[in-house]
């Protein structure tokens, strides 16, 4: 392995971090990361990269942004959520009018935006294993 590839896996590597980070975390994105990771592995390690895009939790993240199939209901409500917390707390902090007008309407904005999203299906519920 090349400096360069080591340079692009270890990059990927803090990508993954950072996404799955986003998962849990409000203000941090998750699809932005893991598809840079995407790229950063793709030049750096295939086999990690075949990982990432295989994977069971971080996999449908990138292929949702991939395929152009929207978000889950599940995933609007938590992106809705973290938005809703990030931009009012920092239109509390803030002590200028003129800055909590902008972060309302930026909220605003970016709300519209999630509701016209085109929903994804709900992901297939396992069936239960009946023996007989």
């Amino acid at each position: 392995m090349s400096i360069k590839q080591a340079i692009y896996t270890a990059l990927g590597a803090i990508s993954v971090a950072l996404g799955t980070a986003g998962i849990i975390l409000p203000l941090l994105p998750t699809t932005p990361f893991l598809l840079l990771a995407t790229v950063l592995f793709s030049r750096g390690n295939d086999r990690l990269n075949d990982w990432l895009l295989n994977h069971k939790y971080l996999s449908p993240y990138i292929h949702a942004f991939r395929n152009r199939s929207g978000l889950t209901r599940a995933q609007k409500i938590r992106v809705a959520t973290s938005f809703t917390v990030m931009f009012g707390v920092s239109a509390w902090l803030v002590p200028l009018l003129v800055i909590k007008v902008g972060l309302c309407g930026g909220w605003l904005f970016w709300m519209t935006y999630l509701y016209q999203m085109k929903p994804a299906p709900a992901p297939a519920q396992a069936q239960p294993c009946i023996v007989e």
